[in-house]
């Protein structure tokens, strides 16, 4: 009986071993994220090369992300796709690579916990790589704090699923926007080794971190003043009474050569009329094959193309040309008869 209950303790006792050593597998198998959903994690599987992180802050009511990752697989095992947390509120999500759009799962888990899961383009050998682009719209509320310098603070948690050999976060502030001064113990950014540099009157700070390991999640802080407001430089048309001048002047000069083309206009519909009631039938019939012929022809073709004599011509021309509706010149043994502008203005 002693010898029976002497096993009894020893498989006891090697049963509770056992179920130790399972019970730590399977916490290092399991991992929780800060907003306490537990998801399975295998760091060995896949290797996050470099990942990328812009925080594109437009203005104080608009902020856009895009996370960009390059990932690899080190397993013999070819993987399809891969599910990474993102722990924000974002508003809409967009997975792309260099070719276009990537298809998704988007698991909204909690207000501020999503699971999303890439599948790649092409699956993935062993030690090959993806570069995709998870691009997604923040819901964050950036309210003015009062101080002295007014200010907004912005604060993001990278969420990192796999360990990472290299993290780049990136934050842009408006524009006309600065980095808040440090008052009343009010660190501008967190942290603090940030590197800066100024695009079109918008800061951007940048952090590099390296081997950062999964579920590190690193706080990033921004701090920075109200954004100023340009004036824009005084024009001359800005000034209401200069507009009004503007305007003044430029319907008086209008108004002026309205007026002088519409008594030019007037005086060459009387002009025609006149001429053409001091015209005879004859007279009128020359000077329209004149300007038929484009304004000009010879004496001899008016005789061929009119049939009449060389006397009845002249006789019809002279009177034209001494009210200044033709010139004639002398061209060898013929004259070339033209038309002038008052000979046109006639026969319109």
């Amino acid at each position: 009986m002693r010898l029976h209950r002497y096993f009894e303790k020893k498989i006891v006792l090697l049963l509770t071993i056992l179920f130790t050593i399972t019970s730590i597998a399977s916490i290092n198998a399991i991992q929780i994220d800060f907003s306490g959903e537990v998801f399975s994690l295998n760091s060995d599987d896949l290797l996050i090369r470099s990942h990328l992180t812009e925080v594109d802050i437009f203005d104080t009511s608009v902020i856009i992300v895009k996370e960009t990752f390059v990932v690899q697989n080190l397993q013999a095992i070819p993987i399809s796709s891969i599910t990474i947390w993102v722990n924000q509120s974002i508003a809409s999500l967009l997975v792309t690579d260099a070719e276009g759009s990537l298809s998704f799962d988007w698991i909204p888990v909690t207000n501020t916990s999503n699971k999303v899961t890439v599948y790649f383009r092409f699956s993935l050998l062993i030690d090959d790589s993806s570069t995709f682009t998870l691009g997604y719209d923040l819901f964050y509320d950036l309210n003015l704090i009062p101080s002295e310098v007014s200010y907004y603070s912005f604060e993001f948690v990278s969420t990192i699923s796999f360990f990472a050999l290299k993290y780049t976060m990136s934050v842009q502030l408006p524009a006309n926007s600065f980095v808040h001064e440090e008052t009343e113990g009010v660190i501008p950014i967190y942290p603090n080794n940030a590197d800066d540099e100024v695009k079109q009157n918008r800061i951007i700070l940048t952090w590099e971190l390296s081997n950062v390991t999964e579920l590190a999640n690193p706080l990033f802080i921004v701090r920075f003043n109200e954004p100023l407001i340009i004036e824009e430089p005084s024009t001359f048309f800005s000034n209401n009474f200069n507009i009004f001048m503007f305007g003044t002047i430029i319907g008086f000069f209008l108004g002026i050569s309205g007026t002088f083309w519409m008594i030019r206009y007037r005086e060459k519909k009387t002009k025609s009329k006149l001429g053409q009631s001091l015209l005879t039938e004859n007279q009128k019939f020359l000077i329209r094959l004149i300007y038929e012929k484009q304004g000009k022809i010879s004496q001899k073709d008016l005789c061929e193309v009119t049939g009449f004599s060389k006397s009845k011509i002249s006789r019809n021309l002279v009177p034209l040309e001494e009210r200044g509706l033709i010139i004639r010149e002398k061209w060898g043994r013929t004259y070339v008869v033209y038309l002038t502008e008052d000979g046109s203005e006639v026969i319109q």
